[in-house]
């Protein structure tokens, strides 16, 4: 039988006040959390998330990826990474929403390209992260030297958290947000000859994956950074975040090559390997830090 409230409403206006709802929740935690500072908002959602995680059904999900993945591991072992992680996770959350005040205090980050060639990708370049550390910082460095980063990212389905979302992240990509959309490709062509670097994090799975090894499994892996730096002649860079201590980090970045055969399709897909090969070289040193809990195997 329909509640009184489902008769009341239509399905559109029950969706609305849906939105409106837990727009007004984060914004009531954000304002908590503010009045906390950083640290302690970090260290805060840390302990609760620590808490409250296990008692979730992607807990058992992430224990069974990490147990496939890196199968030498004792259930002890997994345990303190599981532990590790939601910590991580936690904090990232409370950051994001401290993001304008996290990337104001930029003695929090370190970083060190000495050994990578960034000047060529003044010219446009891709550069492709994954959800370890707090990837939010990810972006600072390259606006701190003076590049102009483009975002292209999957929007959140409730409208007010988007807007308020893509206001928090603003002001680290120079050259705006781009949403993930069909008239995508169009958008980029023109940012890459105007020599912008296209930021996107690529540990996803999505609707356009291909099929790859992933720690000895078959995963889903999008194409799409790939798909940029091989058929726009982009240099491509990888990067992760670490979290050294509390709300501290290191930014790293590797250089992948990209390959140039007569087939683009298997250039794509071998560059898409490529750039996992890396991510997984990253996980297994920092296990703890990285998102086991997503849905990334077959």
């Amino acid at each position: 039988m329909p509640s009184p409230f489902s008769r009341l409403f239509s399905p559109e206006t029950r969706r609305r006040l849906g939105h409106r709802v837990e727009y007004e929740a984060l914004r009531a935690i954000t304002a908590v959390l503010r009045s906390m500072g950083i640290d302690r908002a970090s260290a805060f959602m840390g302990r609760a998330w620590r808490w409250l995680a296990p008692l979730n059904k992607r807990h058992a999900r992430a224990d069974a990826h990490l147990a496939a993945s890196l199968p030498h591991l004792t259930a002890a072992e997994r345990a303190k990474i599981l532990d590790e992680m939601w910590d991580n996770l936690g904090r990232t959350a409370a950051e994001t929403v401290l993001l304008p005040q996290l990337i104001r205090e930029t003695e929090r980050m370190s970083w060190d390209f000495s050994g990578v060639d960034l000047e060529k990708a003044r010219k446009g370049a891709v550069f492709v992260s994954l959800h370890t550390g707090n990837w939010e910082v990810m972006a600072l460095p390259a606006r701190e030297l003076g590049f102009s980063l483009q975002a292209i990212y999957k929007p959140l389905t409730n409208p007010l958290v988007e807007t308020w979302f893509a206001d928090l992240r603003r002001s680290l990509y120079g050259a705006g947000l781009t949403r993930l959309d069909r008239g995508l490709a169009l958008k980029i062509r023109t940012l890459a000859r105007s020599g912008a670097m296209v930021a996107v994090i690529g540990d996803n799975r999505d609707d356009t994956h291909v099929v790859i090894d992933f720690f000895g499994r078959p995963a889903g892996a999008q194409p799409f950074p790939a798909m940029l730096a091989r058929r726009f002649g982009l240099p491509i860079y990888v990067g992760r975040v670490i979290r050294t201590e509390g709300a501290h980090f290191r930014i790293e970045v590797q250089e992948v090559e990209v390959p140039a055969s007569d087939d683009v399709q298997a250039d794509i897909l071998e560059l898409t390997v490529r750039i996992h090969a890396q991510f997984e070289k990253w996980i297994s040193q920092k296990p703890g830090q990285w998102m086991w809990a997503q849905r990334k195997w077959l």
